[in-house]
């Protein structure tokens, strides 16, 4: 039947295929004796985590538990990249990533699953690495829960996805008590920083450990909800390579804390003054023929206001950035320091034995 449809994009025969391939690929092999016992358990926790394709992120990003409970993740993905899914006890996530970049230095170990094993005490459980250039695209985890509560981080440890690519299973004596367990674990304000607390900031020559340490602090200050990280994120914001081209020391630092101190044109927030007597203030995202697409918080990008332009009473430019203040209050003087060294740098190299392994089109 072949020649029939061959040369017939119409029927999308071809596409068919790949996808059935794809799928067969993608799914959980049928358990043995032991899993099945393990999998018929009353009270087992089961989720499906998968790779979301070319942004370098799990699926499901938080998933919970109770204390002692039998969990089964069947952990898949469709990436153009290797991933794996390592789960670390609580604080340990930094120290294991950095194990694993240690790792890709030795070519030896441009095939592993990049599990450290001088942090073998440090990680609770790893799927291997899977991927399209390995044996498998799908790995099951089968194990019971931890017993003390608490926030245990998943991540991958391919060299340097561990900043990006990474997520939380929360452990509570009750289910209830997850959120609180939650909220104790979001960052806290360190300070309300200002310029005269960094006249004598030293910004570091970069290395791995503070560019890293940078790209945590990059990610822990929500920056990367409107910037690009390692090559992933969302780009609402100016490049950051631009920028960085443009100041440098305490300039770029004065952008990062008075964001309203200089606006850039493109990302200008305009205040509309409504006929109905309403102020709207917001980024104008598309100018239509009949009304403006205004993106009222730089944090929410989907969430769009459309503003018809015979309701506009008045336009005026705003002297108020779009970028939030107080995005730094939330790192201490170190990470703040380390996210300017990560700035200012070309980020994380990815080293050439591995580069060749590594699909996405961004490697720092």
């Amino acid at each position: 039947m072949r020649r029939h449809w061959e040369n017939d994009d119409s029927y999308s025969v071809a596409k068919l295929l790949r996808d059935a391939r794809q799928k067969s690929q993608l799914r959980e092999p049928t358990p043995g004796a032991r899993d099945s016992q393990f999998d018929s358990q009353a009270n087992v926790a089961k989720f499906v985590i998968s790779c979301a394709p070319e942004v370098m992120k799990y699926t499901k990003e938080q998933i919970a538990v109770t204390t002692g409970q039998p969990v089964k993740i069947v952990f898949t993905n469709p990436d153009a990249t290797d991933h794996n899914l390592v789960i670390v006890r609580p604080g340990a996530l930094e120290e294991v990533g950095m194990a694993a970049n240690e790792m890709a230095r030795d070519p030896k170990n441009a095939n592993s699953d990049f599990i450290p094993r001088s942090k073998r005490k440090l990680i609770l459980h790893a799927t291997k690495m899977i991927g399209p250039t390995r044996k498998s695209q799908v790995h099951v985890l089968r194990f019971i829960a931890p017993s003390e509560p608490g926030i245990y981080p998943y991540v991958c440890t391919f060299p340097g996805h561990w900043v990006v690519m990474k997520g939380v299973m929360v452990v509570a004596n009750d289910i209830k008590d997850v959120d609180r367990l939650l909220a104790a674990e979001k960052p806290k304000i360190v300070k309300h920083w200002e310029m005269s607390d960094f006249a004598d900031l030293p910004i570091s020559q970069p290395h791995e450990r503070n560019v890293m340490r940078g790209m945590a602090a990059f990610v822990k200050a929500r920056c990367d909800q409107c910037h690009v990280v390692a090559g992933h994120g969302v780009n609402l914001g100016p490049d950051l390579k631009e920028v960085t081209k443009k100041y440098k020391g305490q300039k770029l630092l004065q952008q990062l804390l008075e964001p309203s101190s200089e606006i850039n044109e493109k990302f200008q927030t305009y205040k509309f003054l409504l006929a109905d007597g309403r102020v709207l203030s917001g980024v104008i995202t598309k100018d239509q023929r009949k009304h403006f697409e205004v993106m009222t918080n730089l944090l929410t990008p989907n969430n769009l206001t459309k503003v018809a332009k015979d309701e506009i009473d008045q336009q005026v430019k705003s002297t108020i950035s779009a970028m939030p203040t107080g995005m730094l209050d939330v790192l201490s003087r170190e990470e703040i320091a380390d996210l300017l060294t990560f700035l200012q740098s070309d980020g994380f190299e990815m080293p050439e034995h591995l580069k060749k392994t590594h699909g996405h089109s961004g490697s720092k």
